[in-house]
């Protein structure tokens, strides 16, 4: 069959429906209209699966198969990784890999460890969001892995800008073009672009800094660009994978963190086993290789995704269950519907990190968190690490009362899904041997 599958009508209702629950909102499509099924978004149309085996061959096929998604340009930059594809997106990769791709590089699971203890010391004994810890502590790691070692002026400053640039940010302003007007500093574009431009002038001085002193990591990266013959690798264009990496590595981890400390002080059998094993050492190599804490991080992943939906936009002809979709056409793989796919993740809706832990490899290879394939996410490793080691210094130090025993919804938050509400709790320090609750 040619053309597009079946699916909900309108815009506005599905995409309100999906903000307020994106894994339910995908399963009663499906149900409803099959699989695979259409959505109409801001621009596009998008063709959204849930099947494993048409999953795994989307994410297995050349990176000829597809092309840019024409979304962001005017925020994420001409240059990010999202915009590029083919050899400069591949060139790009390598060129930002290095400030990524080893999260425990030098003494960097240490200072990991110390930003995690010093913002749950500095929040302990009086109510907090767990997002909003996640959040600084998830910035603070994200600098100083791109940047290298930051002040905290300058740590302060970049928050701030950052900030500022979230909270003026809209689902629509971003993906509407007709909306993107500059009308001076007081219209909701005018105020995007300025954000956005105070954001970049402390990147750039960050890399003309780092280029001057030739440090590690991004010094030599940064004199590279400087002499770059590709624009696409060129100080403009670091800029842009600067600005991507930030920003998402940022939001993503910190609402992976939120629904991590849900999920483990709200279990006392998980709380319990945990502390058990992360109570032998201290070593971060030791930490991020220990197999329970990777099992909670991974079924956290899988659970609640983080991502819901990994987009592609097709270059050649691809057939899904019976139709062929043209180039052009943008195909949504459903993390949510792979996720609770019962053949992999028997009892789906159930929080088990015992599943990774069988030796059955199936939730391992199904599980696609970070998506897959030549788009697979550059900071994987970093925010796993991340999450195993802040969560190691929470259960290991400190007793943590939920505001909420009720498991929080999942909601589309900030661009990317996350708890509803962002986890209220107290932090008291430990009591060996107390309840842990």
């Amino acid at each position: 069959m040619t053309g597009l599958p079946p699916g909900p009508r309108g815009l506005l209702g599905p995409l309100a429906r999906f903000a307020r629950d994106p894994v339910g909102a995908h399963q009663a499509f499906r149900e409803r209209y099959g699989d695979p099924f259409t959505l109409r978004l801001p621009g596009m149309r998008m063709v959204v699966t849930g099947d494993a085996a048409t999953i795994r061959r989307v994410l297995s096929l050349p990176a000829e198969a597809f092309t840019v998604l024409d979304i962001g340009s005017e925020v994420m930059g001409e240059y990010a990784l999202i915009r590029l594809d083919g050899p400069a997106h591949a060139a790009a990769r390598r060129q930002a890999a290095p400030l990524v791709m080893n999260p425990l590089r030098g003494d960097n699971g240490r200072v990991i460890q110390d930003i995690a203890r010093r913002t749950f010391a500095e929040a302990a004994r009086r109510p907090v969001r767990m997002i909003d810890l996640a959040k600084a502590l998830t910035l603070e790691v994200i600098l100083r892995s791109v940047l290298g070692p930051i002040d905290r002026e300058a740590l302060h400053r970049f928050a701030g800008a950052y900030a500022a640039l979230q909270s003026r940010a809209s689902f629509l302003l971003h993906f509407v073009p007709a909306l993107q007007w500059d009308l001076g500093p007081w219209s909701p574009w005018g105020r995007i672009r300025r954000a956005r431009a105070a954001v970049d002038r402390i990147i750039a001085d960050a890399i003309a800094r780092a280029a001057a002193s030739g440090e590690e990591p991004l010094g030599p990266i940064a004199r590279e660009a400087a002499v770059a013959g590709d624009p696409a690798l060129g100080t403009e264009a670091l800029r842009h994978q600067m600005f991507t990496l930030l920003s998402a590595g940022h939001a993503s981890t910190a609402q992976a963190l939120a629904w991590t400390a849900w999920q483990v002080f709200s279990d006392r059998a998980v709380l319990a086993r945990l502390r058990g094993e992360v109570d032998g050492t201290n070593e971060p190599g030791r930490l991020v290789r220990l197999d329970y804490l990777d099992a909670i991080c991974r079924e956290v992943l899988r659970l609640h995704p983080i991502g819901p939906v990994i987009g592609r936009k097709l270059a050649l002809p691809l057939e899904i269950s019976g139709w062929t979709l043209a180039p052009g056409t943008v195909v949504g793989l459903s993390v949510g519907l792979a996720h609770t796919d019962p053949q992999a993740f028997p009892d789906a809706g159930r929080f088990q990190p015992e599943r990774f832990l069988s030796g059955d490899r199936t939730p391992q290879d199904r599980a696609i968190p970070f998506g897959g394939g030549v788009r697979h996410c550059l900071g994987a490793n970093l925010g796993l690490a991340e999450m195993k080691l802040a969560l190691a210094e929470l259960v290991r130090d400190w007793d943590v009362q939920l505001g909420d025993a009720t498991r929080p919804a999942h909601r589309l938050i900030d661009a990317v899904a996350g708890p509803a509400g962002g986890v209220p709790l107290q932090l008291e320090p430990r009591q060996q041997g107390g309840a842990g609750q």
